[in-house]
């Protein structure tokens, strides 16, 4: 199968995200810096699209045994990252509001749990703990873009978002999408093209939720068979339709998918990339798979179509 697409160049990103800016009036764009490579990229474009307008959030929220390992590690490479670029940030550390807000919402779960005779389960008790994180940065985020008349720029790649690996309580309702329709190959170069260091731009994925958590531990497979599977997957249904509007694999095409002689991964990889995918249709929206096209230049019209 031959791959058609043109993925856009930092420059050409910029000038979508600065063309939005005049048309909308807005002169600020609000950036949550990780110091991972997708946050990284983001304010690279970010800031080219904005020079004077791009600033940046560093938003620890761990514990304090956490926020003397990695978690210092992900705010000192955060640190570098605005300063790389050349991004005024402040750091807000948000890890006592976390730690108050835990202890009242899972009290206050527990009580729920009794009065409705619900089972409360204790992992998922956990779950909710942890993913109580990315909710307070966007909240932060939110603030800031209130504040200054900014928009908040989201960190998702285009594989995330097949997958559904994002929390729609988080980075999901940011106002910008910049590298939605990226693979994780593609947002590390467009790093690179920032001229971001090389151990930023190949930094271990994390979206650091708990102690030693990475991205392709959690998901069971690599960034690199999620790259080649949905590279594969979009240029599959140009001849063959097997995609929603929604981004998601069409039930009544799986099976032909994982007997497909040209699948690019391992079958049982692809099964549960397609398992993701389809579990997840309720955080995509019609219209995702028609943006992704036209913005990989694989749709009538080739890459003008607007981002959101």
């Amino acid at each position: 199968m031959t791959q058609e697409y043109h993925s856009l160049s930092l420059a050409e990103r910029a000038a979508r995200e600065r063309a939005y800016m005049a048309r909308s009036g807005i002169r600020v764009l609000i950036n949550s810096l990780s110091g991972g490579v997708d946050s990284s990229a983001v304010a690279a474009i970010s800031k080219q699209a904005a020079p004077d307008g791009a600033v940046g959030l560093i938003l620890p929220c761990s514990t304090p045994e956490e926020m003397k390992g990695e978690r210092l590690q992900d705010v000192r490479d955060a640190q570098r990252v605005a300063d790389h670029l050349g991004i005024p940030a402040v750091t807000i550390d948000l890890s006592d509001l976390w730690q108050q807000a835990v202890a009242l919402f899972s009290a206050a779960a527990r009580e729920l749990a009794a009065k409705a005779g619900i089972p409360l389960e204790e992992e998922r008790l956990r779950w909710a703990i942890h993913n109580m994180k990315p909710t307070l940065r966007i909240m932060a985020a939110g603030f800031f873009a209130d504040a200054f008349r900014g928009l908040i720029m989201g960190t998702g790649n285009g594989v995330e978002y097949f997958l559904g690996y994002f929390s729609i309580r988080g980075d999901g309702v940011s106002d910008r999408q910049p590298i939605r329709d990226c693979t994780k190959a593609e947002v590390r170069a467009l790093a690179a093209e920032a001229g971001l260091p090389e151990d930023l731009v190949n930094r271990v994925p994390t979206a650091g939720l708990w102690p030693g958590q990475t991205d392709e531990g959690e998901l069971g497979f690599s960034y690199a068979d999620a790259d080649r599977f949905l590279v594969w997957i979009l240029e599959r249904h140009r001849t063959t339709p097997c995609l929603t509007t929604t981004l998601t694999v069409r039930e009544d095409a799986v099976a032909d998918i994982l007997s497909d002689p040209g699948l690019p991964v391992a079958r049982d990889v692809a099964r549960r990339i397609i398992d993701l995918n389809r579990r997840t249709e309720f955080k995509r929206r019609a219209g995702d798979l028609e943006a992704v096209l036209e913005l990989r230049g694989m749709a009538p019209g080739g890459a003008d179509g607007e981002a959101r």
